[in-house]
């Protein structure tokens, strides 16, 4: 099979080229010890072998003659990082994609893409600048990329798929969002009282105009963080405060398009220094802003709508016991919105990479644990002008992240650990209800408790193989008082277990499942453009139970080449309609090297 040859010849002459690491944030910097600091021109990437087999089975396949009951798919790619340096103030690079489908055969199924263009600077060594890709994070209600549901304490087995759908979304570390177009930051210093002035400014494209009903639609802001000095040194008394502004809007004047939307949110945070010693530290924080969405035709505002919200809390640091305190008020108004930070990672409304239809008559699969750890097609970056749809037996309470609307309430927390602890952990509690009913005057109540902990077991007993087991635990409750047709109560828990052991050097043994249990009901409405309740469909009814449970090795050649193959099974069980009850099977080789 020559596809398979030319594929297998590109991954060896990846570990032969043997470079640096490349990050995908784009930094340059060799990550290996012994590598040179002075080139030019360097070659940085990626090579990935994935190969898999999916089976369907269970209750709903015994009457359906239509369904495939095995499905093989897979791919080999290379992604191929030039990174040139043209002077010490000047870095460019583009990422050159090659990809080809399991199965292709002369050519068939091969994409040769640009995967990645930029390029950064520094003028008159103070102001830094990129212009291309980048990413970008402000606040959790201005620009920021919410956390996905399914997920509390990932289980290492887990990882490897999902990594690949973060590597495929552009999902970075600290909540990034992917964008395209400019970003300009610099800092300012000051002698006395404040410390630093750090600004930063960006603009992007998120869509481009089809030159008659859809125009241009665009997202910029920027930030302003001012940082004190110590205000006082016996208590260590500081002061932090930023004002972040986020917009979203439609170019008007690109195409033949009359409508379009704005999107403004404009906030202040602050962080506040209340006691710092080596044992103690204490602090104030939170964030206070109002949004505002315009519907406008041409310079006519059609529609209108504004809100406000409210973050304010304490944070409090036992240093030397590792252990940390926080409590926070939530008030984020029914009719706060903000595009950039409300708009999730997963899209409910997608299809599914494989078994997207199944029965005879051919309904549409809903989306589970199973496709939530493997699917990369669920997943977006993008922006949704409105809030997008969700699963109420994943996340109920805050599906939008902290920027959900129509919350009020509390949130505590207790963290244990850090870095080095032989166990750490981390426990929160969300007490909370909505400003104004939805379809009603009757308020529903929620209520989230998350756990997640991991316990080094190598530490403990003084192991120098890396031994670890990790746990996640997240319950939900929602209700609702009221006559029948009003009364809401739906209850779900998701339960994460895994283990990670290194048997032999460098050799390691997976294990991890994952529970879902949800039951009860609740009513999830239908929006119209400007976030308003349009209709309630029927009601949101479970009685669910999701399991998946998955085994496998994993050889580390390095820390960033790596052999995994695995066998992971996955049931649903329907109480309302056991007739509809199926199994998915999934045995995959994951090869992954970054170079």
């Amino acid at each position: 099979m020559k596809t398979f040859s030319y594929s297998l010849f590109a991954l060896l002459l990846l570990s032969v080229l043997g470079t640096s690491l490349q990050a995908q944030d784009g930094s340059s910097l060799p990550s290996r010890k012994d590598a040179s600091a002075n080139q030019i021109v360097q070659f940085n990437g990626l090579g990935r072998t994935i190969l898999n087999q999916t089976s369907i089975d269970g209750a709903l396949l015994d009457s359906d003659s239509t369904t495939a009951r095995s499905l093989t798919d897979g791919e080999f790619l290379l992604d191929v990082a030039i990174n040139a340096q043209p002077n010490d103030k000047t870095e460019v690079q583009g990422i050159l994609r090659l990809r080809n489908e399991f199965g292709g055969f002369f050519g068939a199924g091969v994409t040769v893409e640009i995967r990645e263009l930029w390029a950064r600077g520094l003028i008159g060594n103070t102001v830094r600048y990129r212009v291309g890709d980048f990413d970008h994070v402000m606040t959790p209600y201005t620009f920021y990329m919410p956390e996905e549901d399914g997920v509390i304490n990932e289980p290492t087995i887990f990882q490897p798929q999902k990594d690949v759908i973060y590597y495929e979304q552009f999902y970075g570390d600290g909540n990034t969002r992917r964008v395209q177009g400019a970003n300009l930051d610099f800092g300012l210093d000051f002698p006395v009282i404040l410390q630093e002035v750090k600004a930063d400014a960006f603009i992007a494209r998120l869509r481009g105009t089809d030159f008659f009903t859809t125009p241009n639609r665009f997202v910029g802001g920027g930030q302003l963080d001012f940082s004190t000095r110590r205000l006082q040194d016996t208590t260590g008394i500081k002061a932090d405060f930023g004002v972040n502004w986020s917009n979203v809007w439609d170019d008007l004047q690109s195409g033949n398009a009359t409508t379009g939307i704005r999107n403004n949110v404009l906030t202040v945070d602050f962080n506040i220094d209340l006691y710092d010693s080596e044992q103690l530290g204490v602090q104030i924080v939170g964030e206070v802003g109002q949004s505002n969405l315009i519907e406008r035709e041409g310079e006519k505002t059609l529609a209108e709508e504004d809100d406000t919200f409210l973050e304010a809390g304490v944070d409090i640091q036992f240093k030397k016991s590792k252990l940390g305190f926080s409590a926070r008020f939530l008030d984020i108004g029914p009719d706060f919105f903000s595009i950039a930070a409300q708009s999730r990672r997963i899209d409910f409304t997608n299809q599914r990479t494989f078994y997207n239809r199944i029965g005879n008559e051919r309904f549409v699969r809903m989306p589970t644990l199973f496709d939530i750890s493997r699917d990369r097609a669920l997943y977006t970056f993008q922006l949704a002008e409105t809030l997008m749809a969700y699963d109420p037996r994943y996340t109920n309470v805050m599906p939008y992240g902290q920027a959900t609307p129509n919350r009020t309430g509390l949130q505590l927390g207790v963290t244990y650990g850090d870095d080095d602890s032989p166990v750490d952990g981390d426990l929160s509690v969300a007490l909370l209800e909505e400003h104004r009913g939805q379809g009603t005057f009757q308020l529903k109540s929620f209520m989230q408790i998350r756990l997640g902990a991991n316990v080094h077991i190598d530490r403990l007993a003084d192991w120098k193989k890396t031994t670890k087991l990790t746990l996640g635990l997240q319950q939900e409750q929602t209700d609702r008082d009221g006559v029948e047709v009003e009364q809401v109560d739906l209850s779900s828990t998701l339960l994460e277990v895994g283990l990670e052991a290194e048997l032999f050097s460098r050799f390691d043994l997976l294990l991890g499942a994952k529970f879902l249990t949800a039951e009860g009901r609740d009513y999830v409405p239908e929006l119209d453009r400007f976030n308003d309740v349009e209709d309630f469909p029927a009601p949101f009814i479970a009685d669910d139970t999701e399991s998946l449970i998955g085994a496998g090795i994993r050889y580390r050649f390095r820390d960033d080449v790596y052999l995994t193959i695995q066998y992971q099974q996955f049931s649903i069980e329907r109480a309302t309609d056991p007739t509809n009850d199926y199994d998915l099977r999934q045995f995959f080789a994951q090869y992954n090297m970054e170079f």
